[in-house]
């Protein structure tokens, strides 16, 4: 092949750039770039031609899959060019194809002035040694020949490799809050794979994982090579879980790509108030217009204490209710204290049930109990009764018999 070589150059530190062409078998490099002086090359044009480049003759690949290659077919200064591709050099076993707008083709026409975009599809051979092949991209044009040289080394696949990133490792809450942890999930092999998502928790702890703004829950997850998908792990403890930091371990695995990360939940303590009448009931009786006295229970469940408790309620019209004590700094957990409840029906009630509210309240918690007063009339207003209807037995006696002779 014979080779011409046109080049402008510039002096201090001119800056070049090149181009390949191949024609009638020859190609020609063409630059630009400024003089010292400050006056400006003009361009340097080649002689009619075409040009089949790549911007990569010398590039890497891995076996066990396709590998594709851009090609760039040019017309300088020629009328429209069919041009017929081949590739050689290649080994037995391996395959090619040339594709233009997503499709095979074996030829193109290359039109002066408006470059073809062209991909070569290489599939090595199955038993393909990892090392470098020399090959060359061929294009023929009513009797002259364009040849590429390309150099290709092929390495093995390197499988899939997993990796997760949280956000942010630790959150705080009580116990009743759900810790969403935001987790990154990345494949940073060459290989697809589909992996399983486990964890590992405390007991009674609920452990989910969700797409980062989905609100289907997940097992397994496709992961393409290079791909990172974001998810939501969502943690929610147990409600008796005591005050303290707990690790829940997240594990990735897919094929024999594995990864894990820990997570901590620091849990703060949150109250819990339960309260309950005399020996658990909730009903118990009274007398109208007198006191009595019931003695509720006053239990923290919770994991912290509960602090600044009040004692109210709500009773019937014309009824008084008060605590003693009223108010309880502090109850800790675990902690059950004795609340006395004193109920003075009205007066004027009539026998039977009636409904006193009685509710505890904390920073941060309460508790209510509906108690059951069955109310009975005093004993004196049935001594009163008696007398009264034993009077009247009198006056009628008394009326018979001085009428009754009549």
């Amino acid at each position: 092949m014979v080779l011409r070589f046109r080049v402008a150059a510039a002096v201090c530190g001119a800056t070049i750039a090149a181009a390949l062409l191949f024609a009638t078998p020859h190609f020609t490099l063409a630059a630009t770039g400024t003089q010292a002086d400050g006056a400006e090359l003009q361009d340097v044009q080649g002689p009619p031609g075409l040009w089949l480049t790549t911007p990569y003759p010398m590039l890497g690949g891995q076996a066990g899959g396709d590998i594709s290659i851009d090609l760039t077919l040019a017309n300088q200064g020629l009328e429209p060019q069919r041009v017929e591709f081949d590739v050689t050099g290649l080994p037995e076993g391996w395959h090619w194809e040339i594709d233009g707008d997503g499709r095979p083709v074996g030829a193109a026409i290359a039109t002066a002035g408006r470059p073809v975009a062209l991909s070569l599809k290489l599939t090595p051979a199955a038993d393909a040694a990892y090392q470098a092949y020399d090959f060359a991209v061929v294009g023929r044009a009513d009797g002259q020949t364009l040849r590429l040289p390309i150099s290709l080394n092929l390495t093995e696949t390197e499988p899939a490799r997993l990796t997760l990133t949280p956000t942010l490792p630790a959150l705080r809450g009580t116990v009743r809050s759900t810790f969403d942890f935001q987790i990154k999930v990345t494949n940073e092999g060459q290989e697809d794979t589909v992996i399983n998502l486990v964890s590992q928790a405390e007991p009674g702890f609920e452990v989910t994982f969700k797409e980062r703004y989905g609100s289907q829950e997940l097992t397994s997850l496709p992961l393409g090579a290079g791909q990172s998908k974001d998810m939501t792990v969502s943690v929610k403890p147990a409600q008796d879980t005591p005050a303290g930091q707990y690790p829940v371990m997240i594990g990735a695995a897919g094929d024999d790509a594995t990864a894990q990360i820990p997570l901590m939940l620091d849990i703060t303590g949150h109250p819990t108030l339960s309260l309950s009448g005399p020996d658990g009931r909730l009903s118990g009786d009274a007398t109208a217009g007198e006191d009595r006295t019931f003695t509720f229970a006053l239990t923290n469940t919770g994991t912290a204490p509960a602090e600044t408790v009040k004692m109210a309620a709500s009773p019937p019209q014309g009824w008084k209710v008060s605590f003693a004590p009223e108010g309880i700094p502090a109850v800790q957990p675990g902690e059950t204290v004795d609340v006395a409840v004193t109920m003075t029906p009205s007066n004027q009630a009539i026998a039977g049930d009636y409904v006193v509210a009685v509710r505890s309240n904390g920073d941060g918690t309460s508790d209510n109990a509906s108690f059951r007063v069955t109310v009975r009339t005093s004993t004196i207003w049935g001594i009163v009764g008696l007398g009264v209807i034993g009077a009247a037995v009198v006056v009628l006696v008394i009326a018979v018999a001085r009428y009754g002779r009549r």
